[in-house]
């Protein structure tokens, strides 16, 4: 364990002013082992005093927090040291795994379970949400992190807001406090005269929480769907702040992290940096372009309260008639050549689909030649496949983008299409198609999502178009969806996006696949832009407790590959653990897979050093039983310097 881990064990036996940690015991006296100990806590912590009753150990930053009555004892999250005896019950704050596994040996021992009422059917019925699961996460919109139970867990006692639930002589309180996770409890209990909330994710100490992706969520009061919640749960995580420093709480024992002992000042400064980041993220909203500015105020008051939007203006020059070479439906654009060739850039629908057709009848074109796909949304991708068989022509997308097209039930991204396009012509940065009288360059254009490019086109007469997919709208950046992993970094996400802009000569027109209009921005917007996304990774480098802020707004910064394959008893398989290492030096990072009972890995755990800023990769190959079918779930550790995450990443696994 290190100091910090030791400063959670020492809050205190409950026979003892300060708890010996495991890590310290040894075969010198007791009394100078305790010394040691109280030295050493005293200094890292802080602690002035001991809650008689409580103890507190952590792993990896994943708490068990024990509450002692007559020799028996409850449990809240888990026991992550595994060295607890007499466990009468444990209680749960939400359903996510990677904190509920401390929990799991407790469950199999047959510890009664105290968890959330609203959250049951992502506890009780885990098994049934994958099986489902597995066809729904394609055309998903609702964004909700798939960090889920691999196995049902029986609740015995479901946890209802404003109820009180007896054991021994203690009564703990249950407070609804959505935020983290949509159905999320805390637990107030008296030990003495220390009032203890065990707030489950709801914050991290020092004003923080523990990811924004998290959040992600619908907003009722204005039919927003998921999908296009950024982080919109901060709402409800504001609110249940509030309700819990109404309960004045002098001790907060959270679901990770250290302690927070001035409940006031810190739920205050988390609070305040939520509102900081919408602050700056209402200003560039490219939400706002499409459902207006009433709409961006009711979403941005849920969280700021009466307010105004300093948002910046739209773009400088919008231009409603396209060229006469173009044709737009959908999300799709047919460029027509001079020859009678046509070529298209995204379908997504059968109703583009049937367009290509009648306008080909028409004789509007006399052949089409060609496809390039901007990104994997399946509003632009869903009918590619069969466009490209019926008319025998090339599909074309970048090489960033290529292998999600043609394998797309190896990732977990939001709006996926179920279809593969193959095989699929992969373009470098900068490559160019000369197509007649045009030329077709690629570049990489993260904007909207990770896996995204855009297409400049240059006609032989000076016109110049640069199609960015969803990349941008008049009002600002499409970045609504943290789950399409907008990162922050210098030269990634939009700010690489905004590089090629600034490179544009002044005569190209932005092309957004669904927008009627034509824009350009000017400088000052470009550099309002800018000045928001530095704002933005500002307040989220305060806001997660993470080395680097992208940690926190990348979900997939780590996870394994394919997320979803088929195979047969006995079959062995190929997986891939991936990270993309967020930190600017090389790191060295550690998997550690968990497999179903019965099946084989090789090897079970694996370390891959990865450079900075870059993604690596190491292979392990996975054996199910011969007797074994369904649907089965596999979860894997990561490790990196003091983090230790436990069933973080998954891969979903049919068995035919």
């Amino acid at each position: 364990m290190t100091l910090r881990r030791s400063c959670l064990r020492g809050l205190a036996r409950p026979s003892q002013a300060i708890g010996v940690p495991t890590w310290l015991r040894s075969p010198y006296p007791a009394s100078l082992v305790g010394l040691l100990a109280a030295a050493l806590l005293l200094a890292g912590c802080g602690l002035l005093e001991t809650v008689p009753g409580l103890e507190v150990v952590s792993i990896g930053g994943t708490n068990g927090a024990s509450v002692t009555r007559d020799g028996a004892r409850i449990v809240f999250y888990g026991d992550p040291v595994g060295d607890w005896q007499e466990v009468e019950r444990i209680f749960w704050t939400h359903h996510r795994r990677d904190v509920a596994w401390a929990g799991l040996q407790l469950v199999r021992d047959g510890v009664p379970v105290v968890a959330p009422a609203a959250e049951l059917p992502l506890i009780e019925n885990a098994e049934a949400f994958w099986s489902e699961f597995r066809g729904t996460r394609f055309h998903d919109y609702a964004q909700q992190s798939t960090k889920i139970l691999a196995r049902n867990v029986p609740v015995q006692f479901p946890a209802i807001g404003g109820r009180s639930i007896k054991w021994r002589d203690l009564a703990i309180d249950v407070i609804d406090t959505p935020g983290f996770t949509r159905g999320s409890v805390s637990y107030l209990v008296d030990l003495g005269r220390t009032r203890v909330a065990f707030t489950g994710d709801l914050a991290y100490a020092q004003g923080r929480i523990f990811d924004l992706y998290s959040l992600q969520d619908s907003i009722e009061e204005t039919e927003t769907r998921g999908y296009h919640g950024y982080a919109a749960r901060s709402a409800d995580l504001l609110r249940s702040l509030r309700r819990v420093l109404q309960a004045k709480p002098d001790l907060i024992v959270p679901a990770r992290g250290p302690l927070i002992r001035d409940p006031e000042a810190e739920l205050g400064r988390l609070a305040e940096r939520i509102e900081e980041l919408f602050k700056a993220y209402f200003r560039t909203d490219a939400l706002r372009w499409y459902w207006g500015e009433a709409n961006l105020l009711a979403r941005a008051r849920r969280i700021l309260g009466p307010t105004e939007v300093d948002w910046m203006p739209m773009a400088f020059e919008l231009r409603q008639t396209p060229p006469r070479w173009w044709y737009k439906f959908g999300t799709s654009r047919l460029l027509v050549s001079d020859t009678g060739a046509a070529f298209l850039i995204d379908c997504g629908s059968q109703s583009a689909f049937d367009t290509v057709r009648r306008l080909q009848r028409r004789r509007v074109f006399s052949r089409l030649e060609g496809i390039f796909v901007t990104h994997f949304h399946d509003d632009h991708t869903e009918f590619v496949q069969q466009m490209a068989r019926e008319a025998g022509v090339p599909v074309y997308a970048g090489r960033e983008i290529a292998d999600i097209l043609e394998n797309p039930h190896a990732y977990r991204m939001p709006a996926m299409t179920h279809r593969p396009i193959r095989p699929v012509s992969a373009l470098d940065e900068g490559e160019t198609l000369h197509w007649h009288e045009f030329e077709l360059e690629y570049t990489y254009f993260p904007g909207q999502a990770i896996y995204h490019g855009g297409l400049r086109v240059r006609r032989e007469n000076g016109e110049r178009y640069f199609f960015i997919g969803d990349s941008f709208s008049p009002s600002g950046l499409d970045d609504y969806c943290l789950l399409n992993r907008h990162l922050l970094h210098a030269g990634f996400g939009h700010f690489r996006c905004l590089d090629q802009i600034d490179r544009l000569e002044d005569d190209y027109w932005l092309v957004n696949q669904h927008i009627e209009e034509v824009f350009r921005y000017d400088r000052q917007q470009v550099a309002t832009m800018r000045e928001v996304l530095n704002e933005k990774k500002r307040v989220i480098a305060e806001l997660v407790p993470w080395e680097e802020p992208n940690f926190g707004v990348d979900e997939q910064w780590s996870r394994f590959y394919p997320y979803g394959l088929d195979t047969a008893p006995g079959e062995p398989f190929d997986l891939y653990g991936v990270v993309l290492n967020h930190l600017p030096e090389e790191e060295s990072f550690r998997i550690r897979l968990n497999l179903p009972a019965g099946w084989l890995g090789e090897p079970m755990f694996a370390d891959l050093g990865v450079a900075p800023r870059q993604e690596g990769r190491v292979r392990f190959t996975v054996t199910p039983p011969g007797d074994m079918g369904g649907t089965h779930l596999i979860t894997g550790d990561v490790s990196f310097r003091d983090h230790d995450l436990r069933q973080w990443i998954e891969a979903l696994v049919h068995v035919r």
